[in-house]
Formats: C-alpha cells, structure tokens, sequence
C-alpha cells in the first residue's frame, strides 16, 4: 500500500525552508501520496504541479497565533480523513503541530533548518523571541525522527536528542548546471550578485562597506525587512535590487562572483550551494556551516564574519586574481557535484520516510 505524508509549512515569505519543500516534494512523489498545508499562495501552487493535494490556510497576518490554531485543527482532520501515515513538520511553532500528529498515531518527521537558538534570548527581554524557540525545542521530543540540513545543526540537535532518532542529511541542488569555465579576465567593473532575505543578520550592509571604491557592481535579488535601510546604505553606489524573484539563475549566470556575509545563525544556506553549483567564485563569512561545505575554505574565500576589512581583501583578491577564481569555481561546482547533488539526498529521504527505491 502506499504510504501518505502529510507535508506542513505554516511560513509567511518564500525562502530557502520553502525551496527545501518543494524539492523535498519531488523526491517523494514518485514512491509517496503526498499531501500538504502551508500558507504561501506560490508555495502552494508549486506544490500542486507536482501532484501534491495542499490545504491552504489564511495567513492572519495581525494574529499569527490563528494561524497555528487553524492548522492544528486542520492537521487533524487531514490525518482522520486521509488516513495520513507520516507528517513532515517544518519551521520553528510549527513543532508544536507535532503534537496532535502522534496523538493520532502518524510517524513525525521533525526537519531542522537551523539550531534552536534558545541561548541566544531571555525570556523576560525578549519572550517573542524566547517562547517559539523553548516550545520548538520541547515539542521536537514529539518526533520520530529529527532530520538536520547540516552536520553543523547535527550537532547542535545531537547535543539534546538521542542520536538514533537523528539524521543528518543536507540540503542539495536539484538541478546540476553544466560547468561554466571562468575567463581569464574578469568584466570590468566585476559583477557581485547576493541572493537571500534582507534582514539585518544576513550582513548585505557589511558588503556595501566592503565595496566602496572597488571597480565592482552589485545585483541583491531578494526581499525583506532590512531592504530600506540597506537602499539608503547603497545611495550613490552601483547597486541594484531586483526584490524577490522566484528564479534567481540568470543572475548567477550574469554574475562574476557571489557572496554570503551573513552573520548567522544558519542551517545551510540553499542560495550558496545554487552558487556554487553555477560554478561561480564565492565568498563566504566564516560561519561553522560555510566552513562545512567548503571543505574548510578550499572551495570559497572565507572572511571573518563581521569583518568589513577581511571582506574587502577578498574580493580584492578573486577581482585581481583569475586564477584564484578558477580555482575555487571549480572546487566549488566539484564539491556540489559530488556531496550535495540530488540522487545523494534522496536515498537518505527514502529511507527515512521507509518509501520504496
């Protein structure tokens, strides 16, 4: 009999949580009847032309707090009525839905896209930030099997939780491009793409700095709280954002060099292994999981996070240097190609969710 899984995302913006479900969806539809809740029209939608039979549910936007009721509810019926055998839980509250999933009898998969970072925030300063993250990391003990999207958030979970009920298997690339050879020389001025949310953790504001006076543009394609005051940081820079686009790859393919300064925390960022699996030159900030898919560096330039001057130096050095930038596309495209490629993920996937090969 074929097993059904109920897939569940209750997030408000598309981001790399949403990329992951949608190819965590085409993994599973071939051996899986797939069902799903979220929230986002276009998550939705993408869901559905895969086959996927999704419950959407209002945002309630001025009380986020019905949102997780509803889907409470919601999770309820879906499992009664379609005799669901598995839930896949993603997000942060959304753990909580774990509850009422093994009240009723499913397997829960409990995916972690990043630490539960209750250290972090007090609760008597900020309990908005504190309360998620405490009842996130309580209610995960309600999981059959929590999934980490790196050997860096492995850790964090393997810290608390019983190793056997953990696996770590990382994010991937769904589609490999074909190698694309860097010239000898670079356009001038250098094209620098960033691609991801604009908050302020994601450090885009530390770029800016670093780029001042270098023969360099910059293209942000992205969306996000932090975008007004970084628009106010690039005035009279060569600086262009695009907002949010559901296809980022003509701008990697358009790009001379990619770079991620986040500040982190971070789970795996999808938008650096899409870069590096375009083969482009990347930098990174030197955060626990940029050093894990890079090989410890020798697949990117790293800097150290928060560092403007570092940042600077290097893109000094791919700008100045075309045989570094050679060196670290290739490394990069190969380290893609042979750890997070696809067919890797979805082995691992099938035998967590025990659907057949």
């Amino acid at each position: 009999m074929t097993k059904k899984i109920l897939l569940v995302d209750l997030g408000a913006s598309m981001a790399g949580v949403e990329a992951y479900l949608e190819g965590l969806a085409a993994i599973l539809q071939p051996n899986a009847e797939l069902y799903g809740i979220c929230v986002l029209k276009e998550l939705a939608e993408r869901l559905e032309s895969q086959g996927v039979r999704v419950t959407r549910l209002p945002v309630f936007a001025r009380a986020r707090i019905l949102r997780f009721l509803t889907a409470w509810f919601v999770l309820a019926y879906l499992v009664v009525r379609r005799r669901i055998d598995v839930v896949q839980i993603n997000g942060l509250l959304e753990a909580v839905l774990l509850i009422p999933a093994r009240i009723l009898g499913c397997e829960t998969v409990y995916t972690r896209h990043g630490p539960f970072e209750m250290e972090l925030f007090k609760w008597y300063e900020q309990p908005a930030k504190f309360v998620p993250r405490f009842l996130a990391r309580h209610c995960a003990r309600f999981a059959s099997r929590l999934v980490c999207v790196s050997e860096t958030v492995g850790g964090t979970v393997k810290s608390t939780f019983p190793e056997d009920r953990v696996s770590v298997i990382p994010n991937w690339v769904s589609r490999l491009p074909e190698y694309r050879a860097q010239v000898n020389g670079a356009t001038h001025p250098a094209r620098i793409v960033y691609v991801g949310r604009l908050e302020k953790y994601k450090g885009l504001q530390l770029l800016l700095e670093a780029m001042r006076g270098l023969p360099a543009t910059l293209t942000v394609v992205g969306d996000g709280s932090y975008r007004q005051e970084l628009e106010r940081l690039a005035a009279g820079m060569d600086v262009s954002f695009t907002g949010f686009q559901s296809d980022p790859q003509p701008y990697y393919e358009e790009a001379d060099v990619f770079v991620m300064p986040s500040m982190g925390p971070e789970g795996l960022p999808m938008v650096a292994l899409e870069a590096m699996s375009h083969s482009l030159p990347c930098v990174f900030s030197d955060l626990p999981v940029h050093c894990e898919i890079t090989d410890e560096g020798r697949a990117a330039l790293l800097f150290r996070s928060g560092d403007t001057q570092d940042l600077r130096q290097k893109l000094i050095a791919f700008i100045e240097n075309s045989g570094l930038r050679r060196q670290c596309s290739e490394s990069a495209y190969r380290m893609v190609r042979t750890k997070y490629h696809v067919d890797s993920a979805r082995r691992a996937y099938l035998q967590v969710f025990e659907v057949g090969a």
